[in-house]
């Protein structure tokens, strides 16, 4: 079940997005080695016989003869069935304090299959009745055996079909007896898409990387202060094929490679204190040498330990500074939802639809003017440093586009799937299986303020405040630490977007008081941010000209970049936290002992 929920969301991010040891490629010699290297690449059938030679026509034939045959008497026959097929082959270590707690290679093979009865206008989905709702992942053999290939999606497309024809014709029955005149097409058409790439084996040296993770955690051994410390590497390829009636042909691949830091501990009050660092890449060569995990790590371990001396803040009600990683997680948890459309769906009860607060703003001024956003799921690299979490094609087989979201300031669109609303009628390459959804996000500024200039402003707020000090907040928690890290305490829960379209920002880690009189800082501890909505977006009142790139987290494990400058918000209330709180262990922990 893990295995295909993991697979499930990077068969959505597939669609739609030196000179030490531990670096990747010394020289030509050791690359022509590794690529040589049997122990190095995952020997399988898979790569013998390739992936469009047998579950491509495996897909085919039986999509073929479902669109011809497949019926049941006094209903329609599917007009549109697409079948999607990840392999995915990944290599994960994971180790704490220079051993080794888990280690392993593993291959799997999933298929989710679409089928719609009806027509393009009015169809089986969108509509949730007494019928199963069959959609989702499930396990494909990783043999390439035709015929066992062909059986489970034999199997699979007859049970959607069947249950597809109850679903339509529940619908049909409560469009009817409720009134409902159907506003939009269930589904639009788009110009279907043929790209053949050949399958590609995942190359990774375990041994190499076994030893960099076991190295990475045995940093956090000088740090007895640090009650829990995790090194994560991961290496995965996935290769992707997409069939569909419309004549879609994809086969397509991506390779992630991520290497995550995470470590914990506790102030005297018992507030537990965590953060995380991360590096990823579609490449090896992506992936920073060892000295930059060292340095990372012992950042990491440094500032969890002044955290833990650091007075807690006091309830604060004024200007508040976001910069670095905490301006982009600003913006994610702000924008990128509230981006993505959400087509409506109905119930025999009621209709459901999460609110979108710019699903009605098309065309209105919803941010400063100085900023424009923009999706780019080709982006490959900011600035000269590779980018994360870009695709080629998203879940329903649309080919990604470059979307301009916001233009100085006014909405233009959002991210799209093939659902049609009022406020856009084809798709634009950006389905996730759900509804829309942004992968790389640029909010770029044209303002020429310096940080100078947003300290000076940040000062002049909090003179007119009444306040002896204003806060920059430069780190927040990435809501990713929950798998890295799962304590028994509040820190992690409630960030996203509640019920009733507020927003729950992730705790504050770094949180720094600069005073007015003497530009004096003070980190401070304990915060937590009082729920905001994007109005909030409206009280932005000084942008900075520079942008950073920032690894944001999307829950799961699952990861992309979001690139923004710094700004200051003129009102924020930021209170203590007061959330329940373990206390900390009664003796020290025995790694003081061996120092």
């Amino acid at each position: 079940m893990l295995k295909l929920m993991l697979e499930s969301w990077e068969r959505r991010r597939l669609a739609g997005i030196g000179r030490h040891k531990c670096s990747p490629y010394a020289s030509l010699k050791k690359l022509l080695l590794v690529s040589l290297t049997p122990l190095l690449v995952l020997q399988s059938p898979c790569f013998a016989v390739t992936i469009e030679d047998t579950v491509m026509k495996a897909m085919t034939d039986e999509m073929d003869r479902s669109l011809s045959r497949l019926h049941l008497d006094g209903h329609s026959p599917p007009y549109y069935i697409s079948y999607d097929s990840t392999e995915t082959d990944r290599f994960e270590v994971n180790a704490s304090l220079g051993s080794l707690t888990s280690r392993s290679h593993s291959r799997w093979r999933t298929l989710e299959p679409t089928v719609r009865v009806g027509n393009y206008e009015f169809d089986s989905s969108k509509f949730y009745g007494d019928a199963p709702h069959t959609t989702g992942s499930s396990g494909l053999t990783i043999d390439n055996n035709y015929d066992a290939i062909r059986r489970k999606i034999w199997l699979s497309t007859d049970n959607d079909y069947k249950s597809a024809v109850e679903t339509l014709e529940e619908k049909k029955a409560h469009f009817k007896r409720s009134n409902i005149d159907n506003k939009f097409d269930d589904f639009s058409k788009e110009e279907p898409e043929v790209s053949i790439s050949k399958a590609r084996p995942l190359i990774v040296d375990e041994a190499k990387w076994t030893e960099c993770t076991k190295k990475i955690s045995a940093i956090f051994r000088e740090y007895p202060q640090i009650q829990l410390s995790i090194a994560n590497f991961r290496a995965s390829v996935s290769n992707r094929c997409f069939v569909s009636s419309e004549k879609v042909r994809i086969v397509d691949d991506t390779e992630d490679w991520l290497v995550t830091i995470a470590a914990s501990t506790q102030a005297k009050d018992g507030e537990r204190i965590k953060d995380m660092e991360v590096f990823g890449g579609h490449t090896e060569q992506d992936l920073p040498g060892f000295d930059q995990f060292e340095k990372r790590a012992r950042e990491l371990a440094n500032r969890l330990i002044t955290l833990q001396a650091a007075p807690t803040i006091e309830d604060y009600d004024g200007p508040v500074l976001f910069e670095d990683q905490a301006a982009a997680e600003f913006m994610e948890q702000m924008l990128c939802d509230n981006l993505s459309s959400q087509p409506e769906s109905l119930s025999a009860d009621t209709v459901n639809q999460q609110s979108r607060p710019f699903a009605e703003k098309i065309g209105k001024k919803i941010l400063p003017r100085q900023l424009t956003v923009v999706d780019e799921p080709f982006a490959r690299e900011f600035n000269g440093a590779p980018l994360f979490g870009g695709y080629n094609f998203d879940v329903q087989g649309v080919r990604a586009k470059r979307v301009v979201l916001i233009s100085k300031g006014v909405l233009k669109a959002l991210c799209t799937d093939r659902s049609p609303t009022k406020y856009s009628q084809h798709s634009n390459g950006h389905s996730n299986g759900y509804g829309g959804s942004t992968s790389i996000v640029f909010v770029t500024s044209d303002s020429k303020n310096t940080r100078e200039d947003l300290i000076n402003r940040g000062k002049e707020l909090a003179k007119e405040a009444d306040l002896p000090y204003f806060l920059i907040a430069k780190r927040l928690l990435d809501p990713n630490a929950f798998t890295m890290l799962n304590m028994p305490d509040s820190t992690l829960q409630g960030s996203g977007i509640s019920s009733d379209s507020t927003v729950i920002l992730p705790k504050p880690v770094i949180l720094v008081k600069h005073w007015v009189d003497t530009d004096k800082e003070e980190m401070v501890r304990g915060a937590r941010f009082e729920p905001i909505t994007v109005r909030a977006l409206r009280d932005i009142d000084m942008i900075g000209s520079e942008e950073q790139a920032s690894m944001m987290g999307r829950g799961g494990d699952n990861w992309t970049h979001l690139i923004s400058p710094s700004f200051i918000i003129k009102s924020m209330e930021v209170n203590k936290d007061s959330g329940t709180r373990e206390k900390p262990p009664l003796l020290e922990n025995p790694l003081t002992e061996n120092k």
